[in-house]
């Protein structure tokens, strides 16, 4: 429901309209009016539609009509590229136009006030995935739902074909009539029902080739075109009559359908009316309309005013003027900071080659002065027409803007705000002078008739297509648990769960401070709340798996726990790994009862072991890697409990207390000295307790410093020993056993059973930054080790196969094949953030490579963010399908961009200057996003727009992170956040950190300890609502009208 909006939220204050004085002009418009509202012209008589059929609408002059939802082009486009692509589409459909009987009519609609409840539907999907995770983000939904509307609005484009009977030769038409004639000879008077035969196969036939072949002719240029049935046709103009019906269930009766009609009971009906389909006047005119004065028709709940195109804007004459055709692009964009609703129809039609020749002939007898110009373009008209150059058609153009009903201040001001745009649109003139204000709304609205009030104006079909809005911002989804808004404030939904996308592999590129940890997030929130969360076995949080360098992404991984029950919170974890007892991993780990690993864990022990025997310059040894594999093999086989030469490893009461040993007791098993872990984890998983099962096997594998024991073995030293991969007089043994025994000696965590425990985590977020450090040498051999590690770490689950099912032990099969099936349908995605730390390591890329293609086939999603492109490596690079572009650091990394992701011209302007950062008035932080949905490239240049509770939710500064983290602890979450967004509604307390940290350190204080309590005392501050504070304890807006409505029900 919409509700009635004062003036002055319409964004920027308007001048008051104009007064005007008494005319002998006025009076006879209002003479007209009163004429008009005397006679009471029936509202249904301005649509000319009669019936359909299988090929289209169809009026009762025997007009073919279709109605085209244009969705936009897929790739940004500037002024020339528009005009160019009109060229060519003028080459398509210029032949259509050398005479009468086509004709296109374009309808571009905005509408701010409908976005509200758009945005709602979104938010409630949103609401029903929380729900069946039960989870609460109401905070954060409540905030969307009043930070998007004023920034965002809807926006639909139409485009109607229409065939006349003047394409058909006067044969053809004599023909047609005939045999409508004798076909209605069997059938008993209609009435006002609609006729089933009144169409025509042949004039059907050629609207339907006119059709195809305009829509081929958009697709070559990469607009989006879908072709409405007749019904949905008829459902998208009631919309544009009535806008308050979007969304309803409102269906036409057609032909198409059974009659719905039922016998009247007296004896005799004088025709089949009351059996047959209703007239589809009645059907989309829901009330009469009515003309409350000469410029204003109320049609349902609102009021609209007509605007009428009377002069086009200036074209490009050879000789006079070389300026570009402005395109409707132009004119949007003026109208986009206006929260108005408006509507453009624009009537193009084919025309006889004597079209205006009286005119021209008086321009003739006058071309001097002022009306040179004119002579010229009526001359150019003949040149184009007469060398075949262009296609000469005329343009009516009408417009309307609305308000609520009775609200006269607002659509006179909406009205005068309309009319000053069009004449800004390079010189345009446009009239809110309309004889019938009905008539002048009703030729705004498309596919009603083939008919404008608007004058004409002849001119080249080429440039007229330059002025239409088919250019406008394409999107690959029409739904998305992400609400991206494009510059101009059209909504484009973003869907995290990839639908369309065979493959998703996402690089983030930018400078720092650009918004893109915040935007990853941002999309990872999405990613919970989307479809991606509905799996065939329920509601389950998607898998996510990330690699932070930094505090970044804890944000994230705070919001979803706080938002899930108590006694799910386990299931999202941040993890700030270290390289300390509690953190302890082991990367023999099998899975439960396994005893050996399965493909893919053998290729990553492959990789972890070669990596760290590998020289400081990158060069390998020759034959380790054959070692290498041959003691993996070795290891698994001289601890597992089968098979000759074996020595297990022993069970031993009181390793874990208060986990094996409590569960064997619960269980009532025993367990002495002579038991193996294996036989503990057998016995356990038996019993059904698979997680001890599974931390029992942990105890039974290999750790990485018993292949110091391991390479003693015969096999593995009468087959190594003499090879000599130095040159020197070190085996290949000994090489590996002094790069193991530095490893050993420098990571002790890494060599002891796991105790890093992710549980049954399904969102799982690793910084390494502790222990991935920047630099050369061994700094980087350790980055290297390290990336690996949280790479297995977080994604050890996510390629497995249930085919991975044949390789584990019997007794465990049907449990392992069940959760391999569920990974292998639940959605995934693994990210990587600083992924610029992997530039120097090109053996992490190719992890990641190899990661990129297996994932099409797993169901794996794939995210990387990094400060430059060449971070990321040819390979990704090239066989990346979603960019995601938030800036660059200099002009040659700009020019890079460009060349490798093959931006159009519009993109490439847009990546050097306009990308830089969160814009200050809080309406987004801007990027390019190029994607790949169902095979069809996108370009997009969009803003992530978010209010001041989500950004500090997700906010990576360090700053703002640990005020945020201080007032969570305090507070709790959402008030916490409640908090923060009320006194830093920018969603950043930088700035006044910042000032007092200047001020202490003036006053003598070091630096750590002037930032440490300078947090701390505005953390006091917004806790006890003093100081900065004091803005919590006043109500906010919302309260004082809850208040006031509260006051004013007891006063009644």
């Amino acid at each position: 429901m919409l509700h009635k909006k004062p003036a002055h939220s319409e964004g920027q204050e308007a001048p008051r309209p104009a007064r005007s004085r008494a005319s002998l002009f006025d009076g006879v418009l209002r003479a007209i009016a009163a004429a008009s509202t005397f006679l009471h012209r029936d509202v249904t008589s301005f649509c000319d539609l009669a019936t359909c059929d299988q090929r289209g609408l169809i009026t009762f002059q025997g007009d073919y009509a279709t109605v085209i939802r244009l969705r936009g082009m897929r790739r940004i486009a500037n002024g020339a590229e528009i005009a160019a692509a009109s060229s060519r589409l003028r080459l398509a459909l210029g032949s259509q136009f050398s005479r009468p009987g086509h004709a296109l009519q374009f309808c571009y609609v905005a509408d701010p006030e409908g976005v509200s409840e758009s945005i709602r539907r979104n938010l409630d999907e949103r609401r029903t995935v929380a729900g069946a995770l039960n989870a609460d983000f109401e905070d954060i939904f409540t905030e969307r739902q009043k930070v998007l509307p004023p920034f965002m609005r809807q926006e639909r484009t139409y485009l109607v074909l229409w065939t006349r009977p003047a394409c058909l030769s006067s044969q053809e038409v004599s023909q047609a009539k005939r045999e409508r004639a004798s076909n209605l000879k069997g059938l008993p008077p209609l009435g006002d029902a609609q006729n089933p035969l009144l169409g025509s196969l042949e004039l059907g036939t050629i609207h339907q080739t006119f059709v195809q072949g305009t829509c081929d002719a958009l697709s070559a240029e990469a607009v989006q075109v879908d072709i409405l049935s007749p019904e949905e046709g008829l459902q998208a103009i009631r919309h544009e009559l009535y806008p308050d019906t979007i969304g309803s269930a409102w269906t036409p009766s057609t032909p198409l359908r059974k009659p719905g009609g039922t016998v009247p009971e007296t004896d005799a009906p004088a025709d089949a009316a009351d059996v047959l389909w209703p007239p589809l006047r009645e059907q989309l005119f829901r009330d009469d309309a009515s003309t409350p004065d000469f410029s204003t028709a109320r049609m349902g709940v609102f009021d609209w005013s007509p605007i009428e195109l009377t002069r086009v804007p200036e074209m490009p004459v050879p000789g006079v003027s070389n300026k570009p055709v402005p395109t409707f692009t132009e004119l949007a964009g003026r109208l986009s900071g206006r929260r108005m609703p408006w509507r453009a129809t624009a009537l193009i039609e084919g025309v006889r080659p004597g079209y205006m020749l009286w005119k021209d002939t008086i321009a003739q007898f006058l071309k001097f002065g002022s009306n040179t110009p004119i002579n010229s373009g009526f001359e150019e008209l003949k040149t184009m027409r007469s060398r075949q150059s262009d296609s000469i058609v005329k343009l009516r153009m009408a417009f309307a803007t609305r308000s609520s009903a009775g609200d006269t201040e607002a659509l006179r001001t909406r009205a005068s705000r309309l009319e000053q745009a069009i004449q800004s649109w390079d010189s345009a003139q446009a009239s809110r002078v309309c004889g019938d204000p009905l008539a002048g709304v009703l030729s705004s609205v498309p596919g009603l008739a083939l008919a404008s009030t608007a004058p004409p104006t002849p001119g080249p079909l080429s440039q007229i297509l330059t002025m239409m809005p088919w250019a406008r911002p394409g999107m690959p989804w029409s739904d998305g648990a992400m609400l991206f808004r494009a510059n101009d404030g059209t909504v484009v939904p973003y869907d995290p769960a990839g639908s369309g996308r065979e493959a998703v592999l996402d690089l983030f590129v930018a400078p720092s401070r650009r918004g893109k940890s915040m935007l990853a997030n941002a999309l990872l929130l999405a990613t919970v709340l989307s479809p991606a969360a509905m799996t065939s076995q329920g509601a389950r949080l998607p898998l996510i798996g990330k690699m932070d360098v930094g505090d970044s992404s804890s944000g994230f991984i705070d919001m979803v726990r706080a938002g899930l029950r108590q006694e799910e919170r386990h299931l999202a974890l941040h993890i700030p790994f270290q390289l300390i007892d509690e953190h302890a991993y082991n990367i023999f780990d099998t899975e439960t009862c396994c005893r050996t690993p399965l493909p893919y864990h053998r290729t990553f022990l492959t990789n972890f072991l070669a990596q760290i025997c590998k020289p400081l310059d990158g060069s390998d040894f020759e034959s380790m890697n054959q070692l290498i594999d041959a003691l993996i093999t070795a290891a698994y086989e001289y601890f597992s409990d089968t098979g000759p030469s074996v020595r297990p490893k022993m069970y031993r009461e009181g390793v874990d207390r208060l986990g094996i040993d409590m569960a064997l007791a619960h269980h009532r098993l025993s367990a002495t000295r002579a038991t193996t872990w294996w036989e503990v984890a057998d016995m356990l998983a038996n019993a059904g307790d698979m997680r001890m099962a599974h931390r029992a096997t942990q105890f039974a594998v290999p750790v990485i410093s018993d292949l110091v024991e391991v390479v003693r073995e015969e096999r593995i030293r009468l087959e190594f020993e003499k090879a000599n991969p130095t040159g020197g007089t070190e085996s290949s043994i000994d090489v590996f056993r002094r790069y193991l025994n530095h490893f050993v000696a420098k990571f002790p965590s890494l060599t002891k059973p796991t105790r890093l425990d992710l549980g049954a985590a399904r969102i799982v977020v690793i910084d390494i930054d502790r222990v991935a450090p920047e630099g050369q040498g061994e700094a980087q051999r350790q980055t290297d080790l390290m990336y690996l590690l949280g790479f297995q770490i977080v994604s050890r689950n996510f390629f497995l196969h249930p085919d991975d099912a044949q390789y584990v032990p019997l007794h465990v099969r049907p449990y392992h094949r069940k959760r391999f099936e569920e990974f292998r349908e639940s959605f995934k995605r693994i990210e990587c953030d600083e992924f610029q730390r992997t530039a120097g390591a090109p053996f992490i890329q190719k992890q990641f490579e190899e990661a990129a293609r297996r994932g099409a086939k797993l169901n794996v999603k794939i995210g990387l963010a990094s400060q430059k492109l060449a971070d990321f490596g040819d390979y990704l690079i090239s066989h990346s399908t979603g960019r995601f572009i938030l800036g660059a650091g200099d002009e040659d990394e700009a020019n890079e961009i460009c060349q490798r992701f093959r931006l159009s011209s519009a993109a490439q302007a847009i990546v050097r200057n306009g990308l830089n950062g969160p814009r200050a008035d809080g309406s987004g932080a801007p990027l390019i996003w190029q994607t790949r949905v169902n095979h069809e490239p996108y370009e997009l240049f969009v803003l992530n727009l978010m209010g001041p509770i989500e950004l500090w939710a997700l906010s990576t500064s360090p700053k703002d992170t640990a005020l945020r983290r201080r007032l969570y602890d305090a507070l709790g979450t959402t008030e916490a956040r409640r908090r923060l967004a009320k006194v830093f509604p920018r969603g950043s307390a930088e700035q006044e950190i910042e000032r007092r940290e200047d001020v202490r350190m003036k006053a003598g204080q070091d630096a750590s300890t002037a930032l440490g309590g300078v947090i701390e005392d505005i953390a006091r501050e917004l806790r006890d609502g003093v100081g900065l504070g004091t803005v919590i304890r006043m109500p906010s807006e919302d309260e004082v009208s809850a208040l006031t409505k509260e006051s004013a029900t007891l006063s009644a």
